[in-house]
């Protein structure tokens, strides 16, 4: 299969109809709940403009230890913080290799002191961006963080911070990773999973306490968000872009995280699709 075929890749219903979990799950006229499967689809034609793969490694994230990794480059971490979009004023920190950022064949570290003196009193909200040549690469993250405390945003919910004297920057950056299959190949059964995951007012379905069914409904938001998002990539996405499958990521993740065990395996499926997403995207995970 030629690398431009591997690029034109079809997410066929997919996101859709992941975005559409929230509204299904209570509205009776929804296509799930008159038996109709939604026919849209989101196609994402990357091209193939992404010079490197990068994924962030614990605590914000869970790139694999075999992602590559290049030493030899000269990335820039920046933090700011983020409001309306935007990051507000000038950056909060910054590090770059030599000044606060450690390269090594295992990953680029660097170390975000929450004690210092500029670091507010209060709960602000803060990005987290790996750039490269004055662009941002891998998905941004969006962290909850005030002196001595941090945690990552999870979208529509209020997480308690973690205390720490700081937050450790942890990430890999190397040559682009092979495309994978076409995603069809792991949609063909994600359209079944998700009919039987959208119908949730059927009696076979999970109960769930309110803190759960407020996870779907925010994971079902910012799905939304992403699908949008990618209807508009064509060659290097957009910050925006990324930013929306962070969050959609890690709305999936903590939905998870919280969920009963009978929605574990269809939560799951969304997490794959997420994490082909960013392979497409060139992101490592």
């Amino acid at each position: 299969m030629s690398r431009t075929a591997q690029n034109r890749l079809r997410i066929a219903a997919g996101l859709l109809l992941i975005a559409m979990v929230g509204a299904c799950r209570d509205d009776p006229t929804s296509p799930s709940a008159t038996g109709e499967e939604p026919t849209s689809e989101v196609v994402l034609n990357v091209l193939s403009t992404t010079p490197t793969a990068m994924g962030w490694l614990a605590p914000l994230g869970k790139t694999s230890d075999a992602a590559p990794q290049d030493a030899a480059l000269r990335p820039v971490v920046i933090i700011c913080r983020w409001s309306n979009n935007a990051c507000v004023g000038t950056p909060t920190a910054q590090f770059s290799v030599g000044a606060g950022l450690t390269a090594s064949s295992a990953s680029f570290s660097a170390a975000w002191n929450l004690n210092a003196t500029t670091m507010p009193l209060t709960r602000t909200r803060f990005r987290i961006a790996v750039t490269l040549n004055g662009s941002v690469v891998g998905l941004p993250i969006l962290v909850d963080a005030m002196r001595g405390r941090w945690a990552l945003s999870v979208p529509g919910q209020t997480v308690t911070l973690m205390a720490a004297a700081s937050l450790p920057l942890q990430f890999k950056l190397g040559a682009p990773l092979e495309p994978p299959p076409l995603v069809e190949t792991v949609t063909s059964g994600l359209g079944s999973a998700q009919t039987q995951f959208l119908p949730a007012t059927s009696e076979s379905s999970p109960p769930r306490t309110p803190e759960q069914t407020s996870s779907l409904t925010n994971l079902s938001t910012s799905l939304a968000a992403l699908q949008t998002a990618l209807q508009t990539v064509v060659g290097t996405p957009s910050e925006g872009t990324l930013l929306a499958l962070s969050q959609a990521t890690v709305a999936a993740d903590f939905a998870f995280q919280i969920s009963p065990p009978g929605d574990k395996a269809d939560l799951d499926v969304i997490r794959l699709e997420l994490a082909q997403a960013a392979r497409l995207l060139g992101i490592s995970n």
